[in-house]
C-alpha cells in the first residue's frame, strides 16, 4: 500500500497565518468583559442568556429544556411567557415560549413543542443539549391568576397551550379547579402523567378529550 504524506505549509505561509490571526485579534474591537463573557456567558446583566441543564421528553415532539439563566434574570409569576433566542443557520431567531416551572431561585423550564416547518420548535426539540446557552428576554404577560385567587377555576386547554396553566398548577394550590384539555390521543397529553397524578391527589379534576377517538370538543359534549 502506497501512503502520501500531507503537504507540510511552507514556513512563510505558516507565518502569515499567525500574523493574520494576530491582527484580526488586535482590529477587533473587543473589551476585556467580551473574553470574559466567551468563558462565562452567564455573568453578564446586560445580556441575559441561560444554560440548558437538562432535557426531558415529555411526548414524541416535545421536551421541556430545563435553564440556568444569568445573573441578570428578574424572576416570573406563574402563566408568565419568555423570549428564548437560538442561532439556527446563522440566523439567530427569537420564539416565545411560556416557562413552565414555579418562580424560585436557580433554574427555569420552558416546555417546546416541535411544529411542522417550525425552524426554533424542530431545532429545541430535536437538537439541544446540555450545555447549549440561549438568549434570553425577561418574561413577561398577564395570563396569570388574580390575587385573590378565585375559589374555583375552570382551565380549557389543548396542545402546548397547557404549558402555562402547567406552571399555574405547579406553584398555586387550588382548593377547586377544573381542566379541560384537549390532546390528539392520551400519549400527546404533555404532562399527562403528572396531570394524571394531581387528578388522583384530589388536587385537580381533569377532563381528558382525545379528538382522534371523539371529535373535536364542543360545548354540546361537555354538557
Amino acid at each position: 500500500m502506497v501512503t502520501t504524506a500531507a503537504p507540510v505549509r511552507p514556513l512563510a505561509a505558516r507565518l502569515r497565518g499567525t500574523a493574520t490571526r494576530v491582527a484580526g485579534l488586535v482590529v477587533t474591537p473587543l473589551v476585556p468583559a467580551d473574553y470574559v463573557d466567551l468563558l462565562d456567558p452567564l455573568r453578564s446583566r446586560a445580556r441575559l442568556r441561560a444554560r440548558v441543564v437538562e432535557v426531558r421528553p415529555e411526548t414524541r415532539d416535545a421536551v421541556t429544556l430545563v435553564l440556568r439563566p444569568g445573573r441578570g434574570w428578574a424572576g416570573h409569576v406563574p402563566g408568565q411567557y419568555v423570549r428564548v433566542g437560538v442561532d439556527v443557520d446563522g440566523v439567530r431567531r427569537w420564539r416565545a415560549y411560556s416557562l413552565t416551572s414555579p418562580p424560585g431561585p436557580g433554574r427555569i423550564a420552558i416546555t417546546v413543542k416541535a411544529i411542522d416547518g417550525g425552524v426554533v420548535s424542530t431545532h429545541l426539540v430535536h437538537r439541544a443539549r446540555p450545555g447549549t446557552v440561549l438568549q434570553l428576554d425577561q418574561a413577561t404577560g398577564d395570563f396569570v391568576l388574580p390575587a385573590p385567587r378565585p375559589a374555583k377555576v375552570l382551565l380549557v386547554t389543548a396542545g402546548s397551550g397547557i404549558t402555562p396553566v402547567m406552571g399555574m398548577l405547579r406553584h398555586h394550590d387550588l382548593t377547586d379547579a377544573v381542566l379541560v384539555h384537549c390532546a390528539r390521543t392520551a400519549d400527546d397529553v404533555i404532562f399527562g402523567a403528572e396531570l394524571r397524578a394531581l387528578a388522583a391527589a384530589g388536587r385537580l379534576r381533569l377532563v381528558e378529550w382525545h379528538t382522534a377517538s371523539t371529535g373535536l370538543l364542543t360545548p354540546e359534549a361537555l354538557a
